[in-house]
């Protein structure tokens, strides 16, 4: 398996194909293998925190570790590190579940309300779904992060979808390996919002001019503006460190 390497994140460098086969192979043996898909933001607040990085140290330690960016592909090319496919989170799910890659396995849905995810259970009736959606600030509350644990292991799902933003759904990946014996789990931030029509994803022409963070921006913009501006001023230190 190729390997982009940078001082931020070591890139894995598959297509989707290969990926899809790689994280079904993982769903069935030992161990809880975790997924990861960094994007600008998420290289952006490593940059911030520097070498301490709680972030940075998970994504070194994950099993899969994806682009999620074209604009990082884009930096990446600059510098002659050519990344074969931008593999996004959301995509990477849809994927998951719309070609029936986890029939007769059980899937963890973390994150989430539960409207969203009744939306979820009937769109995708063939599907064992569990899920269980832990308040805000959980993951610095033992007693809710043990409550997420305890369920997790009566569950003993193949697939673990994270869907609790980072970097805490990173921070609770590495907690669930010391409790699951198998199984793989892929932090996947809002890509469950976009699998039942909660959000809406950018068209693809709109993907493809590197346009997806600007229609993002435009449909979020008192959340996304500002975190988006302060990413971009980031982006010249991202670029020499990669």
């Amino acid at each position: 398996m190729e390997i982009i390497n940078t001082s931020l994140v070591n890139l894995h460098n598959l297509t989707m194909v290969n990926a899809i086969n790689t994280i079904k192979k993982y769903s069935e043996t030992p161990g809880l293998d975790i997924v990861v898909t960094p994007n600008i933001d998420h290289l952006a607040r490593i940059i911030t925190e520097g070498e301490t990085s709680q972030l940075k140290a998970i994504y070194d330690r994950a099993s899969l570790c994806l682009c999620d960016s074209r604009i990082l592909q884009k930096l990446l090319k600059r510098k002659n590190k050519i990344i074969n496919e931008v593999i996004t989170g959301s995509t990477l799910t849809q994927l998951l579940f719309d070609e029936k890659h986890m029939l007769n396995k059980k899937v963890l849905v973390v994150g989430g309300e539960q409207h969203v995810f009744d939306t979820l259970s009937k769109k995708y009736k063939a599907l064992e779904l569990y899920h269980i959606n832990p308040p805000m600030g959980f993951i610095n509350n033992e007693a809710e992060v043990t409550k997420v644990l305890g369920y997790a292991e009566q569950v003993q799902p193949n697939f673990v979808f994270l869907a609790v933003g980072s970097p805490r759904q990173e921070i609770l990946a590495e907690k669930l390996q010391l409790t699951l014996t198998k199984g793989v789990a892929l932090c996947i931030g809002a890509s469950i919002l976009f699998l039942v029509g909660e959000e809406i994803r950018a068209p693809l022409w709109v993907q493809k001019m590197n346009l997806e963070w600007c229609f993002r921006m435009l449909q979020n913009p008192k959340v996304l503006v500002k975190r988006y501006f302060g990413n971009s001023l980031k982006l010249q230190r991202i670029y020499k460190a990669l």
